[in-house]
């Protein structure tokens, strides 16, 4: 332990920091293979790290969907309590939280900030927000999703009252559990990043030794789901696709996809389904009002189109600017809190007809108009209109 607190950090700890945020974002977001026999010793290196017994067989899966499946498997089983019992907390709860208050102990409030603020939050913003939050969201919905998306109403509504609430019970809940119960590899490389600096940089070594293990795991492997003698640990994946502000996105296939062939697909952040992405020239204004999600909707709306979609659905004509080709339209969606307000344009020169959308609160034509360009409605007089 050192005499007294690290104050503060020297000129080549502080140039640094912005290494260990991009390389650590790079692990975070990596899609190369995994690498087995690094992962696997790591992860005997995490039990030993939490005083458990080294996990007598360690079952490598496709993905952390896959990986949630196969113990939900071999839970709804009749195994041993050792078995069953998730050891989450002890392999990482409780190690990272000694880890923590060591290390807190040994460096003042700038240092422990200006690390933080400089490295794990980058991090996390880069791979937690975006990856790790989408990844978990899926695990849990994937089941339901997949199988919602390829039969009928009518098919759903019987099976579900019949087989679909008993399974969900078990199988299901513990998938969704796996979420909880898991490591995270990879992607918990914000908080990895951050105590892997004062261990490199600062020499907190004996504060930080606990945490060798998870080191090594989150560089060569995904999630994982520690419990006695057995320990599932999952694939990388293998496709990651995100748009100039880092969310995941493609417009053409998976955001994201794993080795086994789950895939999540995302619009610009938003999660939605296959079928949005792969055939949108199916996208109907029918099959929008119906769907209950609001943000997947939104995308959906995009997709078809925000100015034709406001003429086929119908838009109310609220107010019109004639002396400026502009009228205000507007449409209220089941579930959304606020209309949506769109300023129909004709341009003076082309003839040509476009739509803009403007703040639900805009009342006039005039006053969508003056909206564009930042100016009162009264002081909306243009010499010449383009």
């Amino acid at each position: 332990m050192p005499l007294k607190k690290i104050q503060s950090l020297n000129k080549q700890q502080t140039d640094k920091l912005a290494e260990y945020r991009d390389r650590w974002i790079k692990i975070g977001l990596s899609t190369d293979a995994a690498d087995r026999p690094r992962a696997e010793a790591a992860i005997k290196q995490m039990y030993v790290s939490a005083g458990l017994e080294i996990p007598r067989k360690i079952v490598w899966c496709g993905s952390p969907l896959s990986q949630g499946l196969t113990r939900a498997i071999i839970l709804d089983k009749r195994v041993g309590a050792s078995v069953r019992d998730s050891v989450r907390a002890s392999v990482g709860a409780s190690v990272g939280a000694s880890v923590r208050a060591s290390v807190r102990a040994s460096v003042g409030d700038s240092v422990w900030d200006s690390v933080g603020d400089s490295v794990r939050d980058s991090v996390r913003a880069s791979v937690g927000a975006s990856v790790r939050a989408s990844v978990g969201a899926s695990v849990g919905a994937s089941v339901w999703d997949s199988v919602r998306d390829s039969v009928g109403d009518s098919v759903w509504d019987s099976v579900r009252a019949s087989v679909w609430d008993s399974v969900w019970a078990s199988v299901g809940a513990s998938v969704r559990d796996s979420v909880r119960d898991s490591g995270y590899g990879q992607h918990d490389a914000n908080w990895l990043a951050f105590y892997l600096f004062f261990r490199e940089q600062c020499g907190l070594t004996a504060q930080t030794e606990k945490l060798t293990g998870y080191f090594e795991q989150a560089q060569t492997a995904g999630w994982y789901l520690p419990h006695q003698h057995i320990c599932w640990v999952s694939e990388r994946h293998h496709i990651l696709v995100r748009d100039d502000r880092g969310r995941l996105h493609c417009e053409t296939s998976p955001a994201v996809m794993y080795p086994d062939g789950w895939a999540i697909y995302a619009w610009h952040g938003v999660r939605v389904p296959a079928n949005i992405i792969g055939e949108r020239d199916k996208i109907t204004v029918g099959s929008i009002l119906k769907e209950q999600n609001t943000e997947v909707r939104r995308v959906m709306r995009n997709l078809y189109g925000n100015d034709r979609f406001m003429i086929d659905a119908g838009a109310n004509e609220v107010d019109h600017a004639v002396e400026h080709g502009a009228t205000l339209l507007a449409l209220q969606l089941p579930g959304d809190p606020v209309e949506i307000r769109m300023m129909r344009l004709t341009c003076p020169s082309t003839g040509s007809v476009y739509f803009e959308r403007v703040p639900p609160d805009v009342r006039t034509a005039l006053e969508g108009l003056s909206w564009r360009f930042n100016v009162k409605p009264a002081e909306y007089q243009p010499d010449w209109q383009t």
